[in-house]
């Protein structure tokens, strides 16, 4: 019985930053076209892997160079260079972290990846929701699971938030923080087009209107960094868009497809066989 996936992921170097988030931003985008009605946190890491890596855009990285996350942190004298390199390094180990299970699930025999997961200690939110998805593999997809399915991916993008991305957003300095909350926004319009209100949302206007009474009890200052916050607006604006747009199959389709672009390399989801495509 095969003990790891056949296939496995082969992204640019770290040194090539852009290159790179692109590449993991296609993945995802493949990801999630492999299985639509399984994989929906993949689909919706592939919008946010793409707004990662237009931020990741306004750094030097050929002048700076990238240096890892204990060199940040350990510095007595952080500056704006140290904030970049953290929200760089955060790009990589989500997909490391979360976009690495769902490979392995795709590709091993459920009892071994359900065997893996409980060896190398995941929390136990990660192994209940790819329970739910195994069970709604079993199904064959049933109607009734699309209830299952979405529940399972939530408890994915709640791992993701408060055990891969909170712990290094601690890390980031106030001054960074308070300019990331100015400027975070999410659309689902990234292809060259007009964007629709309805499927974007800027982080700052939303907590200040809707989820006020959230900000509220922080101090009345939006902070994108702040896990309740961010998660507030996650759950009750970009989630929910995420959903709307999930049953437009047609404008979906066209902004994964422009995802699905970034990178050309061959990528094998669901099966067992190696791809013997050359990678690119």
């Amino acid at each position: 019985m095969d003990k790891k996936p056949l296939y496995q992921f082969k992204l640019p170097p770290e040194e090539d930053v852009i290159r790179r988030n692109r590449t993991i931003t296609a993945y995802y985008a493949k990801m999630y076209r492999s299985e639509p009605k399984l994989y929906k946190w993949a689909g919706m890491a592939a919008f946010a892997s793409f707004h990662i890596g237009e931020k990741l855009k306004l750094w030097n990285w050929h002048k700076s160079g990238i240096k890892t996350f204990s060199e940040t942190c350990q510095k007595k004298n952080r500056n704006i260079e140290d904030d970049f390199q953290i929200i760089r390094i955060i790009n990589n180990r989500i997909f490391m972290e979360i976009g690495s299970l769902h490979l392995a699930f795709s590709q091993l025999d459920y009892s071994l990846f359900k065997e893996q997961l409980i060896e190398s200690k995941k929390h136990k939110i990660i192994i209940e929701a790819f329970e739910k998805l195994q069970k709604v593999k079993k199904d064959n997809y049933a109607k009734k699971s699309e209830e299952l399915v979405w529940e399972a991916n939530v408890e994915i993008l709640y791992h993701e938030q408060s055990l891969v991305v909170q712990p290094m957003f601690n890390k980031l300095t106030s001054t960074f923080s308070s300019a990331m909350s100015l400027i975070a926004s999410f659309d689902y319009t990234v292809n060259h087009k007009k964007t629709n209100w309805k499927l974007n949302s800027r982080f700052i206007s939303f907590m200040l209107t809707k989820g006020f009474w959230v900000t509220k009890k922080q101090g009345y200052l939006p902070n994108v960094t702040n896990f309740k916050q961010r998660w507030f607006w996650i759950t009750e604006d970009l989630l929910k868009k995420w959903q709307q747009i999930e049953n437009k199959t047609n404008s979906v389709d066209e902004e994964i497809d422009y995802l699905l672009s970034f990178d050309n390399r061959a990528f094998i989801m669901n099966t067992k066989k190696m791809d013997k495509t050359p990678e690119h």
